[in-house]
């Protein structure tokens, strides 16, 4: 079986998606090629890849090119696999014979008449719409109810094996940013972004003065971001590391996982955070409301709520003889439901069943 990925610009969820799944679908004996913009070759370097140009934003005449671009690929593929909102409303300018798509964020509220227009063809074309969460489908089906029989949520997943810390390097990596040895440590990996709600979190921390927040990521918000922690006086008690190729230190220098998202279509780093035995507090927004159960692996808070989240942190703090308990049952969840290897599972029984009709 020979299957066509098809993306825009991605850096995020659908990256990680098909960093981690191509491989193991290539394992299961499936032959993946991913097209995708020129930007992404290089963080796919072990997967095949076409040039496919497709933008961010909605370019008529470029979108049609590259529509027709991926109807002269047909012949050399068994299915179509597209990604995310973008690259399906493009390939149903002149939908494949064949397809399925994923839905890996929350679909916006409202749809332009066009966007919409597109969408209603490719869920009436597609053999299967696939969602990271019951979240994104329910988002998904508001717009569109009558796809409801060919809806399925496949969530994405952890690489457990990846996640390799010590516990025992705590001190180490708290000097490395300067992070006092006894105090509470909550890590937030995110783009800074809006979405990811990342002010939301220091404006918390304005409100539970015991604690530390590392930050890791880049992104558009940085400079402002910064600039609140000024604003706030909360400057001495956060850590911006920018982009870490391993998170090894940061999770060994953390007490909790903070995810304070205004959206989020699954919340890939509270699954990795579950993987890595840490206390999640997020946002009860999308799929994180599915992700982590509260009381059980962490709590959920309202989202855009700073209050709600001080008062998290320091319920937490308050009950930290649970952390231990609370991060064994998180990895345990993560093993049983969120790995990528039952992602890659679910795909190969789809593909089985749209290839072999």
């Amino acid at each position: 079986m020979r299957v066509l990925h098809l993306s825009r610009p991605a850096a995020g969820g659908v990256l990680r998606f098909l960093q981690h799944v191509v491989p193991r679908l290539e394992q299961a004996g499936v032959e993946c090629v991913v097209a995708c913009p020129a930007e992404m070759h290089s963080t796919l370097s072990s997967v095949r890849t076409l040039h496919w140009g497709v933008s961010d934003r909605p370019r008529p005449l470029a979108d049609l090119r590259c529509a027709l671009q991926a109807q002269s690929w047909q012949k050399d593929y068994d299915l179509f696999h597209a990604h995310g909102l973008r690259a399906v409303s493009v390939l149903a300018l002149t939908p494949p014979l064949r397809w399925v798509f994923t839905l890996h964020n929350l679909p916006p509220m409202h749809l332009p008449p066009l966007a919409r227009w597109l969408l209603r063809r490719a869920a009436r074309t597609a053999g299967r719409i696939l969602s990271v969460s019951q979240a994104v489908q329910e988002g998904w089906l508001r717009h569109f109810p009558q796809s409801a029989p060919k809806c399925e949520v496949v969530p994405g997943g952890v690489d457990v094996q990846m996640i390799r810390y010590s516990p025992t390097d705590r001190r180490i990596a708290r000097q490395q940013w300067g992070l006092p040895e006894e105090a509470p440590v909550a890590l937030c990996v995110a783009r800074l972004m809006k979405d990811k709600g990342v002010d939301i979190l220091l404006r918390a921390l304005a409100e539970a003065p015991t604690w530390y927040a590392l930050i890791v990521g880049e992104g558009p918000q940085r400079q402002e971001l910064v600039h609140l922690t000024s604003v706030l006086r909360v400057g001495e008690r956060v850590r911006f590391t920018g982009y870490l190729p391993t998170l090894d230190a940061a999770w060994a220098a953390c007490d909790v996982a903070v995810v304070p998202s205004r959206r989020e279509g699954l919340g890939l780093f509270a699954l990795e955070a579950m993987a890595a035995q840490k206390p999640v507090v997020a946002s009860q927004t999308g799929g994180l409301a599915e992700v982590v159960l509260p009381e059980e692996m962490g709590w959920l808070v309202p989202p855009d709520d700073p209050g709600a989240l001080a008062a998290a942190l320091q319920e937490a703090l308050a009950q930290r003889e649970r952390w231990s308990a609370m991060g064994e049952r998180g990895k345990q969840h993560v093993l049983q439901h969120y790995t990528w290897e039952h992602t890659a599972q679910r795909l190969l029984e789809v593909y089985r069943s749209l290839v072999n009709r």
